[in-house]
């Protein structure tokens, strides 16, 4: 048996070398050859005879030619278009496993051609022999590869043109040699390397899957043409070397040159490299190279910059985050930039939150600049940052927002079209709670208008969960509105919102520096205060918060629906069981022990701390996190009024209760009678100039209130009544012959006449034209018209602008009381000297905000207020008597405070908080406020607190207040309760204070003033040199909280929390009297008759309304 297999191997191998003597390889070239040509030709032969049977056809048997032509059409359109749109169309299933198939059987076409691509080109092989697998799964697959080619060729509309596509050919060099080595038992590896183009067809499939990325797709299509040419033109030279040139007798290569050689050949030549270890010996095979250095390098310089540019668009930041542990983690989109984010992250992952801090996952459309990654990279514990837009689905399923904490908007505060800027952030609102209804927004607002549009979003629910939206224009506008009429509010509100550190030792060399920040280090927490302060009045249990835990309790809420209480007085407010409490300390956990505080313990001389103590700790208090959201978080939370709460001289039972709109005792009967009401008053402000919604008894004088009644209201006024140069041209006649001795009158005539008005006024400089946004200028206006200041301790207010923008802006002022306009620019002096600043009481130099985006140097954006600044000094005067003006100004970019004040001593680069003119309250900038995102998100509760202090009024959810006031709107039924207090600046030197406050510890002055005139003090507006005997007035700094030893000074100002008036519920017997008033006039209280009503006067005997009683003595002390 051996001996016959010996044999039978020496047999094959005679065998194999007669076949590669008597080569037959033109055969399978010729097959492929005549097949192409000669199935082209006669494919254009028969569309000729096709047409020309036709025509004659037509000619000479029309009817019988119409009947037998649409029949076979018919069912050539039948067969083509089942073949098209079901057998090969990638929409349909069979389409797609034949297409993933074809594709398949060639990539194992080309394996099989590489595996054998080591053996001699040309083989005799006998059919019948089983052990020639291979043979046998060539034959296979080219049996595959002539149906697809018969299916394509039924489908194809022109089959000439398809006949000499690229597909086409490759199969004609394909599957006839295949046919013929089975009639001529020689195999010949031959063009089966053309089986490597098909490769291309991949892309079609992958784009009809569509199931990656567009970018992958392509790569993988780049990818797969590359390959495609690469493997073709190896293989052709590995053919033509082998087979030699035709004309040359043995000139093949008698090198082992085999195909991977090709393939290194190939792949050196496109790349330019050119080693030359190998290179081509044939005619044939150096022709080609020729053309494929020209084709390769081309498409291989055209290819190398798309894969360039898709691994640089493959950014590191298009990752999903994977939850590793339960960690919170909040979500931040929108506007998100290197200040941005610096100023959120230094406040949101501050170390005095400690445990409380979430992961922060930025999303942004676009990679981040250099400053911010590396920003990113020092907080990697707590930060992550994607790439992506809040407004794709995708993007947000990649960052998990439905498992998120909350979802934080941030806006563009530098943005000169603030309409379009809330446009975007509103969009991306509502595109996250169309993702999750439940997600917790906190979003930025720029225009306060913008406001409306929240209940448009989706889901937005500020009750259950939790939505916030702050108002940049409110908030900053408000802060410098109380700033002027408390000068260094704005300091002391956002230290107070302000997350920052204290180290003591730090700045010894400057005493005020050390002293500033140690104010700066204490912030606003809230806290379910312990159950031993049960039925304590405020002041008690605030007295006790400051001797016993060194804490500073200013405010409080019982979860009764009564609502925020600040500074409350001792008949107001009673503490009851779960209650919370408004505190002001330097750290959370300082705060907590009034939670565990025990009144047993601290009389047995145990020292409350942090956790609770043992004879309590099975009535311990429920945490914060325990309260309900319900409780948590109240839309229509309104601080309480004077008349909800019984007080021993006043037990009346005839006054209406009047809580938020949810609360069970208010009803749709009173909230209509309200509404009359309001009508009823607004109807007789507009016919008769004295005042009918409200007056101010005792002061001798009468004042109007807007519909919500929450500002002051007067009649419109015309922009020339209040333009200061038209009321003066109103006094003379000019004459042309006498204009010199004129305008010397009407200047004596003004300054003699309207000196009054110009006294302790607050001046507003603003910058811009017709076309300059105005959406903060009613923002700065409210506050200073708040319902809770008398009427007769308004302030006239001083616009200084272009005519151009007082007209754009007038359009929102005309309904304000005492409001003055002067046309001109702040940067003319004459136009300050004109405005009076040497008596102004404060002058507001407001940013520009046309054009901002317009400036590459951001230093240049506060230009005009910097030199408006500059320009006070000056026109005031430098005399002894002379009094500095004091200012605030608001800034765009923080580095250029520095500019303010030519004099300062403030370090270079150095924080804006720690500079002189922040710490004395005379700058503000809208950077400071990105702190609010942070307290809203960990502290919500504080937001009701701030928007009372600041805005000076209850400030609605949804701003529904309309451009004309003319009417009532839908409100809260105690919309006309203003807010209860504010905070005001009384001096050391007060007369009737002075003895209780000059030379004695300020832990001693605060329980005084607390406990004899309800006066809650916050800090101290001290100067800078307060230990000299000459101390510099103008230069002063917020000192928040001082020490208790601290002593107080004659040149000391005290921050104190005052009661104020406030407007009162209209009673049930004033309702009855109007609803009568209105019926004898045939209108009824539900649809009163405004037309009817402006027509007729009201008489002054029958028809008089009981007027709402302001009690302007509900502060102890007037200040």
């Amino acid at each position: 048996m051996a001996d016959a297999d010996c044999t039978c191997a020496v047999a094959c191998e005679k065998t194999q070398e007669e076949c590669q003597q008597n080569a037959q390889w033109y055969l399978f070239v010729a097959t492929s050859m005549v097949i192409l040509f000669g199935g082209g030709f006669l494919i254009f032969c028969m569309q000729i005879l096709y047409d020309k049977w036709n025509q004659i056809s037509r000619r000479m048997f029309p009817n019988h030619y119409d009947r037998d032509k649409l029949d076979e059409v018919e069912l050539h359109n039948k067969l083509r278009h089942y073949i098209v749109n079901e057998v090969i169309s990638l929409q349909t299933n069979k389409g797609m496993v034949l297409a993933i198939l074809y594709f398949l059987f060639n990539v194992i076409s080309v394996t099989l051609y590489i595996n054998q691509s080591d053996q001699p080109l040309e083989q005799c092989v006998q059919v019948l022999d089983t052990c020639n697998w291979t043979l046998y799964a060539d034959i296979g697959l080219n049996v595959f590869f002539l149906f697809h080619f018969l299916l394509r060729l039924i489908a194809a509309p022109n089959r000439l043109k398809f006949w000499f596509q690229m597909g086409s050919i490759v199969d004609f060099c394909t599957i006839p040699p295949c046919a013929l080595a089975l009639i001529l038992e020689r195999n010949w590896l031959g063009m089966r390397f053309m089986r490597a183009l098909r490769f291309m067809q991949m892309g079609e499939i992958l784009m009809t899957f569509n199931s990656t990325g567009t970018s992958i797709v392509q790569l993988l299509v780049l990818m797969l043409d590359f390959v495609s040419v690469w493997l073709f033109a190896a293989g052709f030279v590995h053919l033509v070397e082998n087979s030699g040139d035709p004309w040359k007798p043995n000139s093949a290569r008698t090198d082992n040159f085999t195909y991977f050689d090709s393939v290194w050949l190939t792949m050196v030549t496109m790349s330019t490299v050119g080693y030359g270890d190998v290179y081509p010996t044939t005619g044939i095979g150096r022709s080609f190279m020729m053309v494929f250095i020209v084709c390769g390098l081309a498409m291989f310089a055209t290819y190398t910059p798309y894969l360039y540019e898709f691994y640089r668009s493959r950014s590191p930041y298009a990752g999903r985050y994977e939850r590793a542990d339960s960690k919170k983690y909040v979500v931040v989109c929108g506007h998100i930039t290197y200040n941005n984010v610096k100023s959120f992250l230094a406040d949101f992952l501050h170390p005095d939150r400690g445990d409380r801090t979430s992961r922060v996952l930025f999303l942004d459309n676009k990679r981040p600049e250099p400053e911010l990654t590396g920003l990113i990279k020092r907080y990697f514990l707590s930060v992550q940052y994607f790439e992506g837009s809040a407004l794709n689905h995708n993007d947000l399923r990649r960052v998990q927002l439905e498992h998120s904490d909350a979802v934080i908007l941030l806006c563009n505060k530098d943005s000169d079209d603030t309409k379009s800027e809330d446009a975007a952030t509103i969009l991306r609102a509502i595109s996250v709670k169309n993702y999750c209804s439940k997600a917790r927004l906190i979003m930025q607002l720029l225009n306060y208008k913008s406001k409306s549009f929240l209940q448009t979003i989706p889901n937005w629910d500020p009750i259950n969960y939790r939505d916030e939206n702050i108002c940049i224009s409110e908030f900053m506008y408000g802060l410098v509105a109380q700033s002027c009429l408390c000068p260094g509010f704005s300091t002391l509100m956002i230290n107070l919102i302000s997350t920052r550190s204290y180290i003591p030792g730090t700045n010894e060399n400057l005493d005020w520096k050390s002293d500033y920040a140690y104010g700066c280090d204490h912030e606003i927490y809230t806290v379910m205060i312990s159950s031993d302060f049960n039925g304590m009045t405020f002041p008690e249990a605030a007295e006790i918060c400051y001797k016993q835990l060194n804490l500073l309790m200013i405010a409080v809420e019982n979860f009764d629906n009564s609502g925020l209480a600040i500074n409350p007085l001792p008949d107001q407010f009673t503490i009851r069981k779960e209650c919370l409490g408004y505190f002001i300390a330097s750290s959370y956990k300082d705060v907590c022990r009034a939670r565990f505080y025990c009144a047993l313990c601290l009389n047995e001389g145990i020292e409350i701390g942090f956790k609770p103590c043992k004879c309590r700790l099975e009535a311990a208090v429920p945490q914060l996190s325990t309260v309900p959201a319900a409780k948590k978080k109240r839309s229509n939370v309104q601080l309480i009024p004077l008349s909800e709460h019984k007080s021993p001289n006043n037990n009346e039972t005839g006054l209406t209760r009047v809580g938020s709109v949810d609360s069970k005792s208010s009803t749709a009967t009173d909230i209509n009678q309200l509404r009359t009401v309001r009508h009823l008053f607004s109807q007789h402000s507009t016919k008769s100039t004295s005042v009918d919604r409200g007056t101010l008894t005792g002061a001798g004088m009468s004042s109007t209130f807007d519909p919500t009644g929450n500002y002051h209201w007067s009649p419109e006024k015309k922009f020339e009544d209040v333009d200061l140069a038209g009321y003066i041209t109103k006094e003379y006649q000019y004459k042309p012959d006498d204009a010199e001795a004129i305008n010397q009158r009407v200047v004596i005539k003004y300054i003699n006449e309207k000196d009054h008005e110009l006294n302790n006024h607050i001046v507003i400089c603003a910058f811009g034209d017709d076309k300059t946004p105005i959406s903060g200028l009613s923002s700065l206006i409210k506050p200073l018209r708040a319902s809770n200041l008398p009427y007769k301790k308004l302030k006239v207010v001083l616009l200084l602008a272009e005519k151009d923008f007082l007209l754009k802006a007038w359009k929102e002022l005309r309904h304000f009381p005492k409001i003055r306009v002067l046309c001109g620019s702040a940067l003319d002096r004459s136009k300050l000297k004109r405005a009076f600043i040497n008596r102004a009481s404060m002058v507001v130099i407001l940013s520009n905000y046309g054009k901002r985006m317009a400036y590459k140097d951001p230093f240049l954006l506060d230009k005009e207020p910097i030199l408006a600044c500059l320009n006070l000094p000056q026109v005031a005067g430098k005399s002894e008597n002379s009094k500095p003006v004091e200012f605030i100004a608001e800034l765009v970019n923080d580095s250029n405070v520095h500019f303010l004040d030519q004099d300062n001593e403030d370090e270079p680069d150095i924080e804006l908080h720690l500079t002189m003119k922040f710490a004395q309250g005379s700058c503000i900038t809208a950077t400071a406020l990105d702190t609010l995102m942070s307290e809203a998100y960990y502290n919500d509760e504080v937001m009701t607190l701030v928007r009372a202090l600041i805005a000076g009024a209850n400030v609605p959810e949804y701003d529904a207040e309309d451009e004309e006031h003319s009417g009532p709107l839908q409100v809260p039924a105690n919309a006309l309760c203003g807010s209860q207090c504010r905070v005001i600046r009384i001096k050391a030197e007060e007369p009737s204070l002075s003895e209780h406050i000059k030379g004695k510890a300020y832990k001693d002055v605060f329980v005084e003033l607390l406990q004899k005139f309800n006066l809650l003090c916050l800090g101290l507006h001290r100067a800078i040199d307060w230990h000299e005997e000459i101390s510099v007035e103008h230069k002063r700094f917020v000192y928040i909280n001082p020490p208790g030893e601290t002593k107080i000074v004659a040149s000391d100002y005290l921050y104190v929390i005052v009661q104020t008036s406030k407007l009162q519920p209209p009673t049930e017997v004033m309702l009855n009297k109007i609803r009568d008033t209105m019926l004898r006039k045939g209108s009824t209280p539900e649809q009163p008759d405004s037309k009817l009503t402006r027509q007729n006067k009201v008489d002054t005997e029958s028809g008089k309304q009981e007027m709402l009683p302001i009690d302007e003595s509900s502060s102890s002390l007037a200040v």
